[in-house]
């Protein structure tokens, strides 16, 4: 027993640990599809943070096998390796004895899993299913923001200059107003206050100091207008708030096994009545049919010779009327038998769809006991612990089992295998390379790579005769002169000891780097292979070398801060780090320059996401767009046409524009209006049927102009007349240049600025600019927090630093990415949101940093 408790105890941080990492890698690329969406929509942060919790559901069933997989190869492994298994053989302990404990955790997890799959599994998604659709159908919140065109009004387009949140104040106050009931109108007002009534069902401005101009309706000669010291104009307010339902039904995920089981019986049930009636409409045709031979008036008038030219309309003029109500009678019921078999059909794939999803809430629990039968024997026949040999079994493993649940769900689904096949197979599979695995364990069969490190260690002494035969020429030398003088400059720089350290950091780096990208790829791969049905496998993989770039970007901060935690914790644990304090080297003095080297590669992951990032995000949009058409992107096709209706553009800050129509292919502008504004005063306004667009700039056409003084107004008609304010191209005021994500940071700041003429708003937009340097600076802080948290830990193990790393990393990404979604949302100023996460770590790595002992 204290044997069978040690096993158990030894898998259980493998076991969080890869769970955490799975959850963390699923959560980011659930984020990658779900924040935009919602951000853009002003969700409440903890409605979004509620979005995540209830996604855990599917995550964990997924995750729960992969772990135990993981585990199991790295407590077995590292026993191995111990020589604990040898140890343990010697006492008189069968190896498969080693197995029960943890077949009987797994055992246990399973049926828990089983549990979660049925009880709880199915209301998470019900519940996801119905909060994404209420997000949905919620509209973005309507705040009056300064310097931006309000239009979530019904009615109304809003514009203040200054606005005061907490007071409601006011000032630079313009309102257009087209209600269907009213002359149209433009409101202007030095200042005001807005504020809701009690019942939060509508919004009163009042307004001081202030002028109202309107046009007639029904006649464009009568124009009005007025002056005012106060006005109090109440416009309804808009349900922007998330309206929750709740939906009764449930789609097949949304079920547990004994309800959908009752659907199954209800659809046979269904089967069975509509068999009967198939069977009584086939009784009834056969009536029908044998009244055919009778039908015809005078069967003997065909001529056996004209046969071939027998037509249906010369065959039904020999029938009687009866004969053709009859015969409309069998094509009647011929086109109900139809809807029959479809009906059939249509219930058969909904029963093989219900059966799927029960058969996978037991194959995929099952799994756990499956992926023991797997991991143990290969650990210990591996002889050879450590993160990387289990993660690189467990994705081999985990993608041959997920690949058959897609696969067979997909043909399950279409009705070519049965759903036990579909769900069952990869289980069945990896069920029988397990107990392989455990007969040559029992035969203590050894995993080894000696064949292969045989041939590496042979091609390497052949090099090294080489290079010594070699090592006089010049032109050999170049390459090592190359790779050597980075090094050499650093230690004459900075130092041996530090380029030490900088060359252990790197190679951290440089191989978490890789295992994460592979990580990543597998299980973005495995969730989208329904995606990548029918696609060449070329275009597979040149979509994920256009996804690369993100995904580096994204995962570089994981990757820093748990490299500078195992390149400062190896010399910790090795005691090199005491020699080097015996030697009067202090913690500072050797981690110095890795923190110069990490301000170094914020600023090259900054310009490296300004060149390469967003042309490669918009090659794989494009890619990924053409794989859903099954066509090749063509980047050199026209832009669409943009069409608006109730366009607003600034053609300078006191100069707006309004265009009833706006096209720009073909070029169509009607019913425009331009308004100077002195303050609260409209000074001069032209109303224009159209306007147009050529190499001279912009010409109102058939028209008049009225300037406003504070005496007399002065009206010009006119049948062209030049605009001398507006300049830019049609195409460039509408235009829609990439996604934000498609971008860089000057492209996208310009595009801002363009977006704030049109009076959009650009809130969001903006968070995304800051985020686009605080992100890079991340990777500054992780490593200067890496160094803190180490230096304090001692002489910890490569286990426990990956947890803490992992556990830090993840409270990183979430106090960041909240912290803009309530920025993006109005709830605090974007480039204190975008720093925020930033700010909290870098003083909580300052800190700890100041604190490691000298």
């Amino acid at each position: 027993m204290i044997l069978y408790r040690y096993i158990i105890r030894e898998h259980i941080f493998p076991f969080l640990v890869s769970l955490s990492v799975i959850v963390f890698l699923f959560v980011m690329q659930q984020a990658v599809v779900l924040l935009d969406k919602i951000i853009s929509k002003g969700i409440d942060p903890l409605v979004v943070l509620e979005v995540f919790l209830i996604q855990l559901g599917w995550i964990i069933a997924l995750a729960v096998p992969m772990a135990i997989l993981t585990s199991t190869l790295i407590t077995f492994g590292r026993m191995a390796g111990d020589n604990e298994i040898t140890s343990i053989k010697a006492s008189g302990q069968s190896l498969l004895s080693l197995l029960v404990p943890v077949l009987s955790a797994s055992t246990v997890l399973a049926v828990l899993l089983v549990y979660f799959n049925n009880e709880i599994l199915p209301d998470a998604n019900h519940r996801t299913a119905n909060l994404l659709s209420d997000i949905s159908r919620t509209r973005p919140a309507a705040f009056i923001e300064p310097g931006v065109l309000i239009r979530d009004f019904t009615g109304y387009t809003i514009y203040t200059e200054e606005v005061n949140p907490v007071s409601g104040e006011m000032n630079g106050i313009k309102i257009y107003s087209d209600s269907p009931d009213q002359d149209p109108s433009i409101t202007v007002a030095d200042s005001g206050t807005i504020r809701m009534t009690p019942d939060q069902q509508y919004l009163e401005l009042t307004l001081f100091d202030g002028e109202t101009h309107s046009v007639s309706r029904n006649n464009k000669e009568e124009y009005f207008t007025g002056k005012f010291e106060k006005q109090i104009i109440c416009i309804k307010n808009v349900e922007s708030g998330l309206q929750r339902t709740s939906s009764d039904y449930r789609s097949d995920r949304e079920k547990s096994t004994s309800e959908m089981l009752v659907d199954i019986r209800n659809l046979e049930e269904s089967n069975d009545k509509i068999i009967t009636d198939f069977n009584r409409t086939i009784d009834s045709l056969k009536e029908y049919i044998q009244h055919l031979d009778s039908a015809s008036k005078n069967p003997d008038h065909i001529d056996s010779n004209s046969i071939d030219s027998l037509t249906l309309a010369s065959w039904m003029a020999g029938m009687d009327t009866s004969a053709k109500v009859n015969n409309v009678n069998i094509r009647r019921k011929g086109d109900y038998l139809e809807q029959i078999l479809r009906r059939i059909r249509s219930n058969d794939m909904m029963i093989n769809q219900y059966l799927v999803e029960v058969h996978k809430k037991y194959s995929i629990p099952f799994a756990c006991i499956i992926f023991v039968l797997i991991g143990a024997p290969l650990g210990i026949m591996a002889r050879k612990g450590g993160y990387a040999v289990g993660a690189s079994y467990s994705i081999f493993f985990f993608i041959v089992n997920w690949a058959f649940l897609i696969a067979g769900e997909s043909l399950a689904d279409k009705m070519i295998i049965s759903p036990v096949v579909a769900m069952w197979s990869g289980n069945v599979l990896i069920g029988l390379c397990g107990i392989v695995l455990i007969v040559m364990m029992l035969r203590e069969t050894t995993i080894r790579f000696d064949s292969i490190i045989s041939l590496w260690r042979n091609t390497v002494n052949k090099e090294k005769s080489i290079v010594k035969k070699m090592s006089g020429s010049f032109l050999f030398k170049i390459p090592r002169i190359i790779f050597w003088t980075p090094r050499w400059i650093s230690r004459l720089f900075i130092g041996r000891l530090p380029t030490y350290l900088i060359g252990i950091f790197l190679g951290f780096s440089a191989g978490l780097m890789i295992a994460i990208i592979v990580i990543f790829i597998v299980i973005d791969y495995v969730s989208n292979l329904k995606k990548f049905q029918g696609v060449l496998f070329s275009d597979v993989m040149l979509y994920y070398w256009y996804y690369l770039p993100w995904i580096i970007q994204i995962m570089i901060p994981i990757v820093l801060l748990l490299a500078s935690m195992f390149s400062l914790g190896r010399l910790a644990k090795n005691s090199e780090l005491i020699a080097m304090k015996a030697s009067g080297i202090n913690i500072r003095q050797l981690t110095f320059p890795l923190l110069f080297l990490g301000l170094f590669l914020a600023v090259g992951a900054f310009y490296g996401g300004e060149w390469i990032l967003p042309n490669a995000n918009q090659l794989r949009n494009d890619l990924s767009q053409s794989m859903k058409n099954q066509v090749r992107p063509d980047r050199n096709k026209n832009s669409v046409r943009e069409f608006r209706r109730d366009f607003y553009y600034f053609g300078n800050p006191q100069t707006l524009y309004f265009f009833k129509e706006f096209s720009t292919a073909p070029e169509n502008f009607r019913n425009i209006n331009r308004d100077i504004f002195d303050n609260n005063r409209i000074t001069q306004r032209i109303q224009a049927q159209e306007m147009i667009y050529d190499s001279t700039g912009w010409i109102f056409v058939k028209g008049v102009v009225r300037n406003f003084t504070d005496s007399s107004t002065e009206i010009l008609n006119f049948d062209t007349l030049k605009d001398t304010i507006l300049s830019i191209a049609p195409v460039q005021m509408v235009k829609r240049i990439k996604h934000k994500s498609e971008m860089s940071y000057w492209e996208l700041r310009n595009h801002i600025d363009a977006a704030k003429k049109r009076g959009e708003k650009v809130n969001q937009l903006l968070g995304e600019l800051e985020f686009k340097i605080a992100l890079p600076f991340m990777n500054f802080i992780v490593i200067l927090l890496g160094i803190a948290i180490t230096a304090r830990t001692g002489r910890k193990g490569g286990a426990v630093m990956f947890g803490i790393g992992l556990a830090c990393v993840f409270s990183y990404w979430i106090i960041s990415r909240f912290c803009l979604v309530f920025a993006q949302n109005g709830h605090m100023p974007t480039l204190l949101g975008a720093w925020m996460g930033n700010i909290i770590f870098f003083v909580l790595g300052v800190t700890l940093y100041t604190k490691t002992s000298r």
